[in-house]
């Protein structure tokens, strides 16, 4: 690992990618819109950080300049899944696990992000990953849904390997079993200081992959989830109880 991913206090973001969809069910399935969306995504988060650019499709990347490594940017491609009927959720963990396994020296921290979503408000989420280093996970988890957001999380690779590497096998999509409410119940056990949601209200920009909706990027509604966090975060700082 290039040493100037941890340096000076630069938590890297891992950018998960499928450029040519494994799956059933997916509503962007056109590579080439899927290639520019990444590139944009790609463009945007190497200006707040080092970025793991992580593809599992088999795409030749190569022969775009746009993933050509540099000091802030690592590219690590995987060949397709074998089981691609379980489902994304299912893919894209175990593309994390394949590259935790592989990578010789893995950055201590990271903060994971779905690669074709643009969080607006990064440099606020990166900052607060790197005021915490002692959460091995940091994320938003619904009670009320029995689910874990995983589009974007920060996490330390110690509590990685000893307790989410190896979920994704638990996972089918086509039983309900989806790594989200997988993760929500591998979690329930840990404590408030090991696992807590983020402070910061992420401000998306994208197109579900599911569904094809797009996510609401108003700064008066991102406003008023931001104050609906705070308030919640008085009574319970591991958990998230107010509707999406």
């Amino acid at each position: 690992m290039n040493a100037s991913f941890e340096s000076n206090g630069k938590l890297p973001i891992v950018l998960t990618a499928t450029i040519i969809p494994n799956v059933v069910g997916a509503v962007s399935v056109n590579p080439e819109t899927r290639l520019a969306e990444y590139i944009e995504a790609l463009k945007f988060y190497l200006q707040y950080a080092p970025v793991i650019f992580l593809e599992n499709s088999g795409y030749p990347l190569e022969n775009h300049a746009e993933f050509r490594e540099s000091p802030r940017l690592l590219v690590r491609k995987f060949l397709p899944s074998t089981n691609p009927e379980r489902g994304k959720g299912y893919q894209e963990f175990e593309m994390l696990d394949r590259w935790l396994a592989s990578e010789p020296e893995p950055p201590a921290r990271w903060l994971k992000i779905t690669g074709r979503y643009q969080i607006l408000n990064i440099q606020s989420l990166l900052d607060e990953c790197r005021q915490d280093p002692d959460s091995g996970l940091i994320i938003d988890q619904i009670p009320r849904a029995d689910m874990a957001r995983t589009y974007s999380f920060c996490v330390s690779t110690d509590f990685y390997r000893k307790r989410i590497c190896g979920l994704y096998r638990q996972c089918d999509d086509r039983s309900g079993a989806w790594i989200e409410r997988i993760l929500f119940r591998e979690l329930k056990g840990a404590s408030a200081k090991e696992v807590r949601l983020f402070k910061t209200q992420p401000r998306i920009t994208a197109i579900a992959g599911s569904s094809g909706a797009a996510f609401p990027t108003g700064r008066g509604q991102w406003l008023g989830k931001q104050i609906l966090r705070r308030l919640n975060r008085l009574v319970d700082r591991q958990y998230l109880w107010y509707p999406k």
